[in-house]
């Protein structure tokens, strides 16, 4: 019951009016941070630090809290209206998005990314706030011989989403685990897989920056070749009216 309390507590605290005020100006910025393609939303909290400091500790904690999660939700609007994922975690959603938004159903898309982006979030923050502390025992307790198990689970999963692409799947986990030991040795400190004694790869090659080269360089190629329905797209209106 004192996690309740607790929760109580909080919620009285939030719905202050500053508190209210410091969340809607946190989420419009993150809005603008997250769609700009390299920026995203870890990079957009480091930035806007030094303005907490005009604000309580609490109200500071809330407005990075809203810019961190409005960054989150950013990231689909670039990757669903140009095809560059602003933030790693919209890659997935320009998979799907990009062609909607092509048919011109660019206000679904949208719209679609917003509700799956508040829904995961409160159910994430419900089970976060309420298994951390059991799990945080268990993750504790994780070695090599766990460690090693669930990336092959996650291995295995990928291929058995694969469908006939079985092969394809392989060779580009097999790509992605040579791009991710590239950089220094944790162990060692030796440098690993430097191509041509890059200083730049020393640190390892960021997949933030790999994702928006992949996409964004291929999807500026194709559109100057084709016209893929960027006309259809630019009447899309976006309205919660037409979604329902």
């Amino acid at each position: 019951m004192e996690i309740l309390g607790l929760l109580y507590d909080g919620f009285l605290i939030a719905l202050q009016p500053l508190n209210i005020t410091v969340v809607i100006i946190g989420v419009i910025v993150g809005l603008f941070i997250g769609a700009m393609p390299g920026l995203g939303s870890v990079n957009g909290v480091a930035i806007l630090l030094p303005m907490t400091f005009l604000v309580p500790p609490t109200s500071a904690i809330i407005f990075l809290a809203a810019l961190y999660y409005g960054a989150m939700y950013g990231g689909a609007i670039s990757s669903i209206m140009l095809g560059i994922p602003g933030a790693s975690t919209a890659v997935a959603t320009t998979f799907d998005g990009r062609p909607l938004a092509l048919k011109g159903l660019a206000d679904k898309a949208l719209i679609t990314a917003a509700l799956a982006s508040f829904i995961g979030g409160t159910i994430s923050v419900i089970l976060f706030t309420g298994f951390a502390p059991p799990l945080a025992h268990i993750a504790l307790d994780f070695g090599d011989y766990e460690i090693f198990a669930l990336m092959l689970l996650a291995f295995a999963t990928f291929v058995g989403l694969s469908g006939d692409d079985i092969p394809k799947t392989i060779f580009s986990i097999c790509i992605g685990l040579v791009f991710s030991a590239v950089g220094l040795d944790i162990m060692s400190g030796e440098p690993r897989l430097v191509f041509f004694d890059i200083i730049g790869f020393m640190h390892g090659i960021n997949f933030l920056v790999l994702a928006i080269g992949i996409y964004g360089i291929g999807e500026m190629m194709w559109t100057i070749e084709t016209n893929r329905g960027d006309s259809a797209m630019s009447k899309a209106v976006l309205s919660l009216s037409g979604f329902l």
